[in-house]
């Protein structure tokens, strides 16, 4: 099967960029520091962070190593500690009373409120890539190779809830001559209403409304015959139902109805995009593999993020607390940064 290199490993690659490129980045943000875009905190060339979350003003981020940072005051202080391991924390989700980050070797750690954190059994040794919790403790967690995790006790036990995939996959059109039957999935999101959204590879998103029994997809992307279809790395939908969905290539699409349907935008960059965020008044930023960009009019136009070194290294993740300015995003990234980002 024809798989393309997963977003880790272009993380990977782009990190050995991350020391010749880390006197540049310093210089860089020297002339950020007019426009307003400013370094909040770095850690050192080897360390790196890939995703960040805000549940009112407090933040969280994670990274390689156990890595993670916390901020109680909308991401302008932040303050290292470090979880119970070694291995690499890819993705982090907040409810506000718990916190679930996931990673490497199907690791999954819980923590209530600023209490330590804790392992709990995941059932499966592969790589976990994102999770999303609502209020009501439903969770769900996507990783490599058709892993799908369900739990209804805000991440204390989890069990399989993978589908078959191949029929999904399958378009009717000679899509099952290439068994899909191991979709990475690299984005989830779990509505209030405990419905939820996933997808990743294969420019697909899917939605079930029965807690798994049934899914419906949602958007596929039309690549033209023989062609991939690029993989979806990151998605983030606000309470208003408006959300948008990003990845490799440039590939940009939006929803205006919490997921039910999707409509691409033109692509802002020919680079692999990892991290969106949006607001109310139409500002869209989009960051990724030497990539910063922002949209004023809800991702019909872009343009590029100026300062700082977006443009020569990688960031993996853009979010925003509820104390911060219109167009205002905290992101993280190489070097265990951490920058602010303002229109």
């Amino acid at each position: 099967m024809n798989r393309k290199p997963p977003a880790f490993a272009l993380i990977g690659f782009a990190t050995a960029l991350a020391g010749a490129a880390f006197a540049a980045a310093n210089h860089s943000s020297d002339s950020a520091a007019t426009s307003g875009n400013a370094i909040l905190m770095q850690a050192t060339p080897h360390d790196r962070l890939f995703s960040l979350t805000f549940n009112g003003s407090n933040g969280l981020a994670v990274g390689d190593g156990g890595m993670v940072m916390l901020s109680s005051d909308g991401g302008k202080n932040w303050t290292r500690e470090k979880a119970p391991t070694d291995l690499a924390l890819i993705d982090v989700a907040s409810n506000g009373s718990r916190a679930i980050a996931v990673g490497q070797m199907g690791l999954i750690l819980i923590r209530d409120g600023n209490g330590a954190w804790r392992k709990v059994e995941s059932g499966t040794q592969q790589r976990l890539l994102q999770v999303d919790v609502n209020a009501h403790g439903v969770a769900y967690v996507t990783g490599a190779f058709g892993t799908l995790l369900k739990s209804t006790d805000g991440g204390e036990t989890w069990a399989s809830a993978a589908p078959e995939w191949a029929k999904i996959y399958d378009g009717g059109a000679g899509d099952d001559a290439v068994v899909r039957d191991e979709p990475t999935n690299w984005v989830v999101r779990v509505g209030d209403d405990d419905s939820v959204i996933i997808g990743g590879e294969y420019g697909q998103l899917i939605r079930s409304a029965d807690g798994g029994g049934t899914w419906q997809t949602v958007f596929k992307h039309p690549s033209s015959q023989g062609a991939i279809a690029p993989t979806i790395f990151t998605m983030a939908i606000r309470k208003d139902g408006v959300g948008y969905a990003a990845g490799q290539s440039g590939f940009v699409a939006t929803t205006t109805d919490s997921g039910l349907s999707w409509q691409e935008l033109p692509a802002p960059a020919s680079s692999n995009l990892f991290g969106v965020d949006s607001f109310a008044d139409g500002e869209v930023v989009v960051v990724g593999q030497r990539v910063g960009m922002r949209s004023k009019d809800a991702g019909k136009t872009w343009e590029p993020i100026g300062g700082l070194d977006l443009n020569l290294n990688w960031y993996t993740a853009v979010a925003h607390s509820d104390q911060a300015a219109a167009g205002e995003v905290i992101g993280v990234g190489h070097s265990g940064r951490v920058i602010r980002l303002v229109p």
